[in-house]
């Protein structure tokens, strides 16, 4: 049974310790975080130093990417140490012989519940055996593991940025829109839902629909000018975009 400890208990470093606990396959011995805050419901001790840590296999860094390096710098274990960021790089970690990346491509919340079955693991390692013990430990997850280097992963990192934080963007400015007319977000529910659907099924390429996609320059005329110069910026930047892949200028 792998022995696992957990370095920083945001939203995902908090779903890992209560996803890790529920798992027969490794063992939650510890885990830590700046705040002191105990996670409700979890055997695991909450630990009061993360310099002086329990026997373990594997340390798992779930703190933020600009302090990745620095946390791993200051551990001293023989114990394999991989962080879980999409956008760091693996030498992050490398002053450890044993070192990896251990990333989930999801948006984790508080509020949410995480089926980790569905995922799609992505792992770096310094070494075979390394490797292997990422899988070992994936696999009390998700059945679904994927090799990505260090490049792959970035840009898999920057392709979520669009998927996820920019459509989500979208989506807040597609509800400012409504609520001016006293309109629920809820109306355009079946062609959210339709969007993706789409998308997944016959690729984005060819699911794109709309006034840009039409060259119909009349009505985005129309639209850019009913938004104030912010969101006219937004509009007209994604709609040059969507004009240019489909071989036409505004």
């Amino acid at each position: 049974m792998i022995k696992i400890i957990i370095i920083g208990t945001g939203n995902l470093g908090t779903e890992l310790c209560k996803g890790f606990e529920r798992s027969n396959s490794c063992k939650l011995v510890g885990y830590f975080n700046r705040s002191n805050r105990k996670i409700d419901n979890l055997k695991a001790p909450l630990l009061e130093n993360f310099n002086v840590v329990p026997a373990c296999d594997i340390i798992l860094l779930c703190t933020p990417d600009d302090v990745i390096a620095t946390v791993s710098a200051a551990l001293n274990t023989t114990a394999i140490v991989a962080h879980t960021s999409g956008s760091v790089a693996l030498s992050a970690v490398s002053n450890h012989q044993q070192h990896g990346v251990f990333y989930l491509p999801q948006s984790f919340s508080s509020s949410r519940n995480v089926q980790f079955e569905d995922l799609i693991i992505c792992l770096e390692a310094s070494s075979n055996p390394v490797m292997e013990q990422l899988k070992i430990l994936g696999s009390s997850l998700s059945r679904k593991h994927k090799h990505l280097d260090s490049m792959q992963r970035k840009r898999l990192h920057l392709a979520a940025v669009y998927a996820n934080n920019f459509v989500n963007h979208c989506y807040l400015k597609t509800q400012e829109l409504l609520e001016r007319e006293q309109l629920d977000l809820a109306i355009l529910e079946p062609l959210l839902r339709e969007t993706l659907e789409k998308a997944l099924a016959i690729g984005p390429l060819n699911a794109q629909t709309g006034p840009a996609k039409r060259s119909d320059f009349n009505t985005i005329e129309t639209h850019k000018n009913m938004l104030e110069t912010t969101d006219r910026d937004m509009y007209e930047t994604i709609t040059r975009s969507i004009l240019k892949t489909y071989g036409t200028e505004l």
